[in-house]
């Protein structure tokens, strides 16, 4: 278990592409949620906290909440109008005490265990580390308390992280599967990446 390391599942959006909350999507069986707390959980980061849209975090929303079973810590996002880099900080703001910490967008549920641990062995102590695939990065990123010290003492705006992080030195984990650069934004990608991937697994299942 690497308790000096976090990481902050950012779903504190309007998921309006989506016309659904992206954080209760289905993927092998969970919401997208519940799939990447587990990830989390099994790669031994137990400090995980996930900004949600208000919204989402109560009537008919709650039940998905509470299946989390106390693993995360649920932060609430009053203004999800104010952009993605608003629940950045309304989550970093909590972590301060940590050493690092992975930043996970929602609308890629496709990361793994083995891809945490892979980022934890590249792990940059002055910068941050990104999983690499045929020369793109992608997501998720590992930040180093530099960083999260830097990106939290930045005023409240919509800022471009890829710009932010450009000064500060990068270390790279190499992987052999694309779905590191896959972002579920629309149910055209929903449909695309994730249910005629179910759709073919079941159908292999048959045979």
């Amino acid at each position: 278990m690497d308790s000096l390391t976090g990481v902050l599942i950012l779903a504190g959006g309007k998921s309006e592409r989506m016309i659904f909350p992206k954080a209760y999507l289905l993927f092998d069986g969970k919401t997208f949620l519940k799939k990447i707390v587990d990830e989390y959980y099994a790669a031994g980061i137990k400090n995980i906290y996930v900004v949600i849209n208000h919204e989402f975090g109560k009537g008919e929303w709650v039940k998905h909440i509470e299946e989390l079973n106390s693993r995360a810590v649920i932060i609430k996002n009053l203004n999800p109008d104010f952009g993605r880099f608003h629940s950045l900080k309304l989550g970093l703001k909590n972590m301060q005490h940590l050493e690092s910490c992975f930043i996970q967008n929602i609308d890629n549920p496709f990361v793994s265990a083995e891809l945490i641990e892979s980022l934890l062995e590249k792990k940059n102590p002055l910068g941050y580390t990104s999983p690499i695939y045929n020369g793109r990065k992608g997501h998720p990123i590992l930040v180093s308390k530099i960083i999260m010290h830097h990106l939290n003492g930045l005023p409240d705006e919509n800022y471009n992280l890829k710009n932010i992080l450009a000064p500060f030195p990068k270390s790279l984990a190499a992987v052999d599967n694309g779905s590191i650069l896959i972002n579920i934004n629309t149910p055209d990608d929903y449909t695309e990446h994730i249910m005629k991937k179910e759709t073919s697994t079941a159908g292999a299942e048959a045979y």
